[in-house]
């Protein structure tokens, strides 16, 4: 089965606890590394928390614990914990098992992961052997300290505590709202964006072949690491097509407009991610070459030379271009995690396109990079994006300063330190390149 909550998980352990709850997660194994120190690091001081156990027979239980973890203590008296279940071999099963009269079920120890009388996990630190984590099963369900009734280790976990995740979550009061609706984040939403992508078509009477969809914004705040995961994207594995990385000035020096291949159906994409030099202090690009680019007479490939602009005698430099040639939707690619400190120079360059833009009737969104570094918790998990309100605040920062609405920043996390292709990340990309397609209908309809 799946390791993390789901819906149904969460309305049983709040009923369970008398009043609606949200749970973060604070510790998962296969993520943080199966050690006492890594689960005494993160899970420490916290608060009440719920322990799952993931077994590999697709049964799912677990404990509750109504204090806070700690390094030391030894055998401590919760009389508010109790134990539970939630799944018997994928079939959905809920039992609470409440603590018996005792002297002692809760277990305070450095060198012990999360452990509860009848229901211990690990101590020191425990590696995975083939698929599974060998959990502690010594007087597992044993009925002495929970009052598990006729189940025992056999009816609720199949004899054995081999698990393939254990997570712990912070229980706090009240039901989570998000400050703006995410997505399903399961494939088969990523399956449906892939697929509206794939079968987007540009303005067939307007004869366009290709949006162009040009990405601007500062030295290093991701836009060519967009294009780059993009591509990963489309090709299932992480790709490199445009340089990336750190530079005092931009790596990208060139007018680029890079096309993405379905490998699916061997043919490219009905869109281009047109990139082009970095914004930067005194090797700005002239205001003159961006307006050439929105009109479509910067060919492609072209330098961009900070001390003179293109002129109609430049190489491949297109004097009569059609919409086909023109740049139908802006996307200002900003660093969410420095927005507080963005030079005046570029929040007044991005200003003055703005204003090129608008004279154009050329649609405007952003892209809001870097939020892992904005949020501890999106680091952890992209999924808690919409919960943040750290990404909130910078979302709000970036639309204010823009000053553009705040439904048209999208914030985005790139393929960066990730060795392999994440759901939630993919999901996030794609969301916010379909609606600069939409936007892209939208300047079509003005052109008619």
């Amino acid at each position: 089965m799946g390791c993390c909550l789901k819906d149904r998980d969460i309305l049983q352990l709040s009923s369970w606890l008398g009043e609606d709850c949200h749970f973060k997660l604070l510790y998962k194994i296969s993520r943080d590394g199966g050690s006492a120190e890594k689960f005494h690091e993160l899970c420490d001081n916290k608060g009440p928390t719920v322990t799952i156990f993931y077994n590999t027979d697709n049964n799912v239980y677990g404990g509750y614990l109504s204090r806070s973890w700690q390094r030391s203590g030894g055998w401590i008296t919760d009389g508010s914990s109790f134990l539970f279940q939630l799944y018997s071999n994928r079939k959905w099963n809920p039992n609470m098992f409440e603590v018996k009269d005792t002297d002692s079920n809760v277990y305070f120890d450095e060198d012990h992961g999360p452990k509860f009388e009848d229901l211990n996990s690990f101590s020191g630190i425990i590696e995975k052997t083939s698929d599974y984590y060998e959990m502690i099963k010594d007087d597992l369900f044993r009925n002495s300290y929970y009052e598990t009734r006729d189940n025992d280790a056999e009816s609720i976990a199949n004899g054995h505590n081999n698990v393939t995740d254990l997570e712990v979550y912070l229980v706090k009061e009240g039901l989570r709202k998000p400050w703006r609706e995410p997505p399903v984040w399961k494939p088969q939403t990523l399956e449906s964006l892939k697929k509206f992508i794939g079968s987007f078509e540009p303005n067939e009477e307007l004869n366009v072949p290709e949006v162009n969809i040009l990405l601007v914004g500062q030295v290093g705040a991701g836009k060519s690491s967009i294009v780059n995961t993009i591509n990963s994207i489309w090709k299932g594995e992480i790709s490199t097509r445009s340089w990336a990385g750190s530079s005092e000035h931009s790596l990208t020096t060139s007018f680029t407009r890079y096309k993405i291949r379905d490998p699916s159906t061997g043919t490219y994409l009905k869109f281009r991610l047109c990139d082009m030099r970095g914004l930067e202090g005194d090797m700005n690009v002239k205001s003159e070459d961006i307006a050439f680019l929105l009109d479509g007479h910067i060919p492609n490939k072209y330098k961009f030379n900070p001390a003179a602009p293109a002129t109609k005698d430049t190489p491949g430099f297109v004097k009569e271009p059609t919409i086909k040639d023109m740049i139908h939707t802006v996307v200002f690619v900003i660093d969410g995690s420095n927005v507080e400190v963005m030079p005046d120079d570029i929040v007044k360059k991005l200003k003055d396109i703005k204003e090129m833009l608008i004279v154009r009737d050329v649609p405007l969104m952003v892209f809001e990079t870097k939020i892992d570094k904005v949020c501890s918790d999106v680091d952890k998990d992209v999924e808690e994006v919409f919960y943040s309100e750290s990404v909130k605040s910078s979302v709000d920062k970036v639309a204010d300063v823009i000053a553009i609405p705040r439904s048209h920043v999208f914030p985005i996390k790139n393929y960066e330190k990730e060795g392999s292709l994440q759901t939630g990340i993919s999901i996030l990309a794609l969301r916010a390149l379909k609606q600069a397609l939409l936007f892209s209908e939208d300047f079509f309809e003005n052109q008619s």
